[in-house]
Parts: C-alpha cells; structure tokens; sequence
C-alpha cells in the first residue's frame, strides 16, 4: 500500500463471537457483528436482492434502499419522501463530477462494508461525495486524512485543490481550514517547489498578500512569485474564448487591483527595487503601475514622511509599510537541537546574529542579539537577597522549576529610544516523512534601555518533549526524527505599520 493512502477496515476475522458474562443470573450476551457485517457485505459484492439503480456518468451500480437510507440522510429524503422526484423510481440518475464518478463505487462500498480507501488523489472527491449525501463518518475519515497528509497532497500539487475545495464544502471546519491556511502561510516557499500552486484563486491570494505572518525568503522573493502567477493566471484569462475582449480587460485588471497592490515594495531593498524595474513581461505591460509603486517604496527610504503618512492613508497602503516575517539571513536565525536524546534537563542552547534597526538603506546601523533556547524547561537555582541595610533583611530564595520550552531574546544594544519589532518563531514539524513549519508564534515587541529582555514561553508543549512520548512527536525532525529545529524571525516595525491583516472571508 503507498504511504498516502490509508484503509479504513473493520476486523477480517468473522468468526470471532465475543461473549459478556452476567454470572449469576445465568445470562450471556453474544457478540457476532463482524459477521453479520460480512452478511451485508455480500449483498453488495453478489449484487443480491437490489431494488434501487444508481447511474453516475457511464456506470450502473445496483444497490438497496435501506442501506442507503440508513448511511445517508440525503438518500433517505430522496428515496422515502414522496414530494421528491426521485420517490419510487427503480433507476435513479445522480449527477456528479468527472472525478467523483471516478471514486463512486469505493463510496458506495463504504455504505455496505464501512471500509474505505483513501488516497491524497482521491481524499478531496471522496470527502466531496460524503458532504453531498449528510454521511458524516466518512466526512470525518477524510478530514482526518486531508489533516495528517497535507505534505503529501503539496508534493503531488494537490494542495490548492484541497484547499479550494475545503472552503466550498466544509468552511465550517475551522480545525481542517486553519490547518491549511497557516500550511499556505508558513510553507509557501515548499508549496511553490511543486505544481499546481499558480492556480490558487484570486480571493486567496489577496487575502493571503495582506498576512504579516506570510513566511517568505523576501518581498522581492514574494514579487517575483506573485509575478509567476499573474502571468499564469492572465495567459488563463486570455485563452478563455467564451470572454469579450472588455470582459478580459476587467478580468485582467482584476488581478492588478486585487493582487499586485498588496506587493509591499517598502520592504524592499534600493537594488531590488532597481530590479523590478528591469524585470519581467509584466513590468513593460504595466510600467506605469510599477513605476508609481516602486516610487512609493524610494519615498519610504528617502524618509518623505508627508508623502510615505499619505500612501499609508490611501486604500492600498495600510499594510504598505509593514514587514512579513523574512527568513534570508539578514533578519532571521535558525537554531537546531541535535540528538536530542543526550540534552540534560534545563539546557539551553544560545546564540548570536545582528539585524539592522529597520529598512531603509539610507541607515546602516545594526542591533545585536543574543538569543537562547531552553528546550526542557527552566530552572533558576536558589539564591539569597542580600539587604541594603543589616543582615537582618537578608532573604532566601527557593529554587524555582518552570515547566516550559521557552526563548529567550535579549537586546545587546544600549537603545536610544524605544523600538518596536515583530519577532516570528518558526517551529519545524514532520509529516509524511518530510520536514515543513508546523507551527508559528508571533510577537510584538518593545525594546528600549529598560527592557532589553523578551521570553516567549510554551513554544511546544512540554509534555511533547519529555523521555517516553518525545519519539512519537511530530515536532522531532531529521533523518533520524531526533533534531529539534526553530528559526527565529526579527523584524524592526516603524511608525507607518499596522500589524493587524484581514481575516480570510
């Protein structure tokens, strides 16, 4: 069986009769529902006493009415309500997709034998079939299978369609649609290894443009991406012949409005900014549009506040001036906890980098940081204040024991003035036998002269990394599952950024 697909089975030992005994008072209760299981089963395998016909596309599928009525609500109303078409009729034609044809029988099967194959090609039209007919075990099955394989789905260039098709068919499952738009947030740069990413729709990408937890190398990185898919999505626009030539205009202009303007190109360096001008197809068609946005971003490092405190009042301008969480070199640091097995309890692994103090290439000047890791737990050891005064005011201080994984993000520099960052804690994960970011914490923080000191505690839950359960958690990576692997993101906010995004409507 491949790793991507999974079988939901009932027990294949059918003569097995489970036996509850009520001792004295001369009762037993026996227990044979595989068997009778497989008696169902073989209704469906030898097609026996069907009174109801099923054609999806090409293909007839003789079933019976009970047993349809008794998995789905859908079919219950259809076959027993006597105000719906369908009531009575012995051959009933349901219309469905191409793709769910495809995957039809195992979802009738489902309904007779409660066993299920799924695989990341079929989970999307399975979980489509169920949703349609109210049958919400199997809803769940392929939830929970859409949940614990998403890496797979993104290495197959499924992981679009899945995300599409969960918003259409289940946005009430907040626990399946978080999941997927903090893998799209935080794992952009694996989903555009793979194909299939350039077809992520309008509405998706606006909102995702507007995210400040967006994981990305760049915004020049970030341009160049959405530049790959407007091309994509606007030679779509173009083939369509069913579309006058305004409405391809409108279309077109669509993705420009909805898209392009949330590129924020403040964000970027005076070299990238120099080399979007020079770059692309999609620069010359729209030279006047790139031209006024790279302008926006050199008034940002000539420091033009009355022009910058405009563009940021404009419509497209709230977020213009307010960083992503980037991982290149200059403003993140990755840490990695190797053999994990061997680290004593209340270690701590600690490092250095520097960062500049914002963004504008006008200002050279660095801030330096020390940053510790305390993978299991902290301890400080006893001590005991000693007063100013006379011994008599002298004080014992307990040890003290804090059950966390917390980091520990200490200022170097004497600061002038109080400094605002974003600090981002990627916290790698693995699924699926590959290695993506699982989760993400985000921080907004001040720094001044008084306090130079953040922590950000419960990074992972603790319990996740102590001896006996750490092997089977999802937050140990590498070759051999025993690395425990963060990236540290810090990014200086000015007095034009606004860090609160839209929410995915």
């Amino acid at each position: 069986m491949d790793l991507d697909t999974e079988c939901c089975d009932y027990p294949q030992d059918c003569s097995m009769v489970d036996v509850q005994d009520y001792g004295d008072m001369g009762l037993k209760m026996l227990y044979n529902t595989n068997s009778v299981l497989q008696k169902i089963a073989n209704l469906y395998a030898e097609r026996l006493m069907s009174d109801v016909t099923l054609v999806v596309g090409d293909n007839r599928y003789p079933a019976h009415r009970i047993i349809l009525c008794a998995s789905s609500d859908v079919f219950q109303v259809m076959l027993m309500n006597a105000t719906w078409r369908e009531f009575g009729d012995a051959v009933i034609t349901l219309q469905e997709e191409e793709k769910c044809q495809d995957v039809f029988p195992q979802f009738l099967r489902y309904m007779y034998v409660g066993k299920m194959t799924i695989s990341v090609d079929t989970a999307v039209y399975i979980l489509k079939l169920a949703d349609k007919y109210n049958i919400h075990d199997l809803v769940q099955i392929c939830i929970d299978y859409m949940k614990r394989h998403v890496n797979k789905a993104t290495e197959k260039g499924h992981f679009v369609e899945w995300l599409h098709n969960a918003l259409l068919i289940c946005p009430g499952r907040k626990d399946l649609i978080t999941l997927l738009e903090n893998y799209l947030k935080w794992n952009l740069e694996r989903i555009v290894e793979f194909p299939g990413w350039e077809q992520l729709s309008l509405g998706l990408m606006n909102w995702l443009l507007q995210q400040n937890d967006l994981v990305v190398q760049s915004e020049f990185r970030l341009y160049e991406l959405v530049e790959c898919w407007f091309r994509y999505q606007k030679a779509q626009i173009e083939e369509r012949a069913d579309m006058r030539e305004q409405d391809r205009e409108s279309a077109i202009n669509k993705l420009i409005n909805g898209v392009l303007v949330h590129i924020r190109f403040a964000m970027m360096s005076l070299p990238q900014l120099a080399n979007v001008l020079m770059s692309g197809a999609s620069v010359r068609m729209l030279k006047e549009f790139y031209v006024a946005r790279v302008a926006d971003g050199m008034n940002f490092h000539s420091r033009h506040l009355e022009i910058v405190s405009a563009i940021r009042q404009s419509e497209t301008g709230e977020l213009f001036f307010t960083p992503r969480l980037y991982t290149s070199d200059l403003w993140s640091l990755e840490i990695a906890v190797n053999y994990f097995h061997k680290v004593e309890k209340y270690s701590s692994v600690a490092s250095v980098f520097f960062s500049p103090t914002n963004f504008s290439d006008v200002d050279e000047e660095s801030n330096g940081w020390d940053v510790e890791f305390f993978p299991l737990g902290v301890r400080y050891k006893p001590a005991q204040l000693i007063g100013i005064y006379s011994a008599a005011t002298n004080r014992e201080i307990p040890e003290s024991i804090i059950r966390t994984v917390r980091l520990r993000i200490t200022s170097q520099t004497a600061m002038r003035t109080e400094r605002r960052y974003m600090i981002g804690v990627l916290i790698c994960g693995m699924m699926n036998d590959e290695e993506y970011v699982r989760n993400c914490h985000v921080r907004m923080a001040y720094f001044s002269n008084d306090q130079r000191v953040l922590n950000i505690d419960n990074l992972i839950p603790f319990e996740e990394l102590q001896l006996g359960t750490r092997k089977f958690s999802q937050y140990m990576v590498g070759v051999q599952q025993n690395t425990i692997r963060i990236k540290v993101v810090i990014v200086p906010l000015n007095r034009f950024s606004n860090v609160f995004a839209p929410l995915l409507e």
